[in-house]
């Protein structure tokens, strides 16, 4: 199982471009002639929550501002996957590179129910997002910063993550664009596009800090 310790970084000593970047890089249902996309992230955890920084290069963009909890995977998106202490239910929180936000929490696929209204916009107002082409290269680089409190996980009353380890996975996707992608943290060997694989999460071990 793919493992990483998460540090904890108070949010004021926080400078999340200094974190190690890990690669979204496992392609499990590439085809021959897809067009490249490159995808990584940082994490760190703080008192009350944990903060996550996606950065994208791509070479499209197909994107819109949609409504809370819309079909922001049919757009340039990047997914967070986390099961909170070896729970077998599991939230999954979803991110276009406008910051139109999805949230849901559920055993598998079918049947999830979405997180409320309240709760994602306030995860959306502490988005960081930028965009910005590279040269003559014809890509986009976008990167996007979201911090995620204890209060977004609501069907938990856990108060912080300190020490507890989770599973977890960190996807990017566009169902919608021309040529759709899939890339994923860790390996899904399925036969057909499915983040919802929750036996093929990784495993986050969560610093422990004193309070």
């Amino acid at each position: 199982m793919k493992t990483l310790t998460v540090p904890f970084i108070r949010p004021e000593d926080l400078k999340q471009d200094k974190l190690p970047d890990h690669p979204i890089d496992q392609k499990p249902w590439a085809k021959e002639g897809d067009l490249s996309c490159e995808a990584a992230f940082s994490i760190s955890h703080f008192n009350h929550g944990l903060c996550i920084r996606y950065s994208v290069i791509e070479p499209f963009l197909r994107v819109k501002k949609r409504k809370i909890n819309g079909a922001v995977q049919k757009d340039n998106c990047v997914e967070f996957f986390i099961a909170l202490d070896e729970d077998k239910s599991y939230y999954n929180f979803e991110f276009n590179c406008l910051g139109s936000i999805k949230g849901a929490f559920g055993e598998g696929r079918q049947h999830r129910q979405f997180l409320s209204a309240n709760i994602l916009s306030s995860i959306q107002d502490s988005m960081g997002i930028s965009l910005n082409n590279i040269g003559k290269a014809n890509q986009i680089r976008w990167t996007l910063k979201v911090i995620l409190p204890m209060s977004a996980f609501s069907h938990h009353n856990q108060q912080s993550l300190s020490g507890i380890n989770c599973r977890a996975n960190f996807t990017k996707c566009g169902d919608g664009l021309p040529n759709p992608h899939f890339l994923s943290w860790t390996d899904i060997p399925t036969a057909n596009p499915d983040f919802h694989q929750p036996s093929y999460f990784g495993k986050l071990i969560f610093e422990p800090y004193d309070l």
